[in-house]
């Protein structure tokens, strides 16, 4: 494994890029920073709402591991765009000389203190302008207030996230996981802007990209959003499952040792199906999986109301209930099934395929010379212009030297 804080140029080396944003907004400029973008993040004399968010590091009162994280590669610097005309020219000088704004917020928060896209490309026509809001610029939601748990709710996710009634009756919706609809935003808006910079290389014009979180999500429902618009049916949420117009079968199991396996595609593939009959078999379960009926994928296939599916997972239940999570795994993996366990965070930074792929890195600790942090590496493999850990997330002003004029 490579030193995660001695990458060569990224791919994106030599693009400035200015952040204005808290939660909303940051994971975009972390994506460009880490591929090699200069990424300045220009925070309030307070500093970004992002510090404050949770977990705080364990001994380290108002130490925030989530911004440590969503803010690597990135020059911090002060400019109080609320209150200072002079730290707003200060503003429009950077924007000069930058090759994209990243806001993020409500709709015209930038344009009402006169930086906003019409009056900085005035004197920077090659600008890109990327502003990530909860809804978008205009239309009736436009000013409403959210928050990464209410752009779940209506973006259509918390409707498909839920529980079998038998494991939890009355279940409400469920919110899938921290975050969530901040990073699907963020993705939506490195893209915009990647596209922008084609377009830009190509013509020499900026433009002004209008990224809504509200947007970003609904077109990511998976089920939900195409079951009600071709057949008007609104889905069933299940656990740890697809949610779908119909209860179908189990997919998580409670393996011997208490832990839990997952299994997906049981008796769908007629090339792997005599092989996992015959793995199930030798351990004494499902002798009645060599009748006549269960010869057809459709009827194996859970998910079509079939006894046989029915019958088929109950096999796959018992099964896994007398064997222990970890030899289903492998055992079924070696038959080309892809199933596996529910992991734990322990576990999953334990796990050897990781470690041999690098994928964890030790980050350098803001603030601690000579101490380090694991974190999530390289989302992907560039071979030419590979993704480095240059720095570590900035302090609050850290840069202000290096970057404002004078300074």
């Amino acid at each position: 494994m490579s030193d995660a804080t001695n990458g060569t140029g990224g791919a994106l080396d030599g693009i400035r890029i200015l952040e204005v944003c808290d939660e909303l907004g940051q994971y975009a400029g972390k994506l460009l920073a880490d591929l090699g973008a200069d990424v300045i993040k220009i925070e309030p004399p307070s500093g970004s709402a992002a510090r404050a968010a949770t977990p705080h590091v364990e001994g380290a009162p108002g130490e925030s591991a989530s911004f440590w994280y969503y803010n690597t590669n990135k020059r911090s610097i002060v400019l109080d765009l609320e209150s200072s005309e002079e730290d707003r020219a200060a503003f429009r000088e950077l924007a000069e000389h930058a090759d994209v704004v990243l806001e993020g917020g409500a709709p015209g928060r930038l344009a009402a203190l006169g930086i906003g896209y019409d009056t900085l490309r005035g004197t920077n026509p090659a600008l890109i302008h990327c502003a990530v809001t909860p809804f978008g610029q205009d239309g009736p939601w436009a000013n409403y207030h959210s928050s990464d748990m209410v752009a779940l709710a209506l973006g259509g996710q918390m409707n498909m996230c839920g529980y079998d009634p038998e494991d939890l009756p009355g279940a409400p919706p469920t919110y899938p996981q921290v975050d969530h609809g901040y990073n699907t935003a963020g993705h939506f808006a490195t893209v915009g802007i990647l596209v922008a910079l084609l377009h830009r290389d190509a013509t020499g014009q900026g433009q002004f990209i209008d990224c809504s979180m509200h947007e970003a999500l609904a077109g990511t429902t998976e089920l939900g959003m195409p079951y009600w618009l071709y057949s008007g049916q609104n889905i069933i949420r299940q656990t740890g499952r697809h949610a779908s117009v119909a209860r179908t079968e189990r997919w998580v199991y409670h393996a011997k040792d208490g832990r839990d396996v997952l299994v997906f595609g049981v008796g769908r593939d007629p090339s792997t199906w005599p092989k996992v009959k015959k793995w199930l078999q030798a351990s004494g379960f499902g002798a009645q999986l060599d009748e006549e009926r269960f010869a057809s994928p459709l009827a194996r296939q859970p998910g079509r109301g079939s006894l046989e599916a029915k019958e088929l997972m109950a096999v796959v239940a018992e099964f896994i209930a007398n064997t222990d999570a970890e030899t289903v795994y492998r055992e079924a993996q070696a038959l080309d099934q892809a199933w596996g366990v529910v992991r734990a965070p322990d576990e999953t930074l334990a796990d050897p395929h990781w470690a041999d792929r690098g994928f964890f890195v030790e980050a350098p600790v803001p603030g601690r010379p000579g101490t380090s942090a694991k974190m999530p590496g390289a989302p992907y493999t560039l071979s030419a212009t590979p993704w480095s850990l240059r720095r570590p997330a900035p302090g609050l002003g850290e840069h202000n030297g290096e970057v404002l004029p004078g300074g």
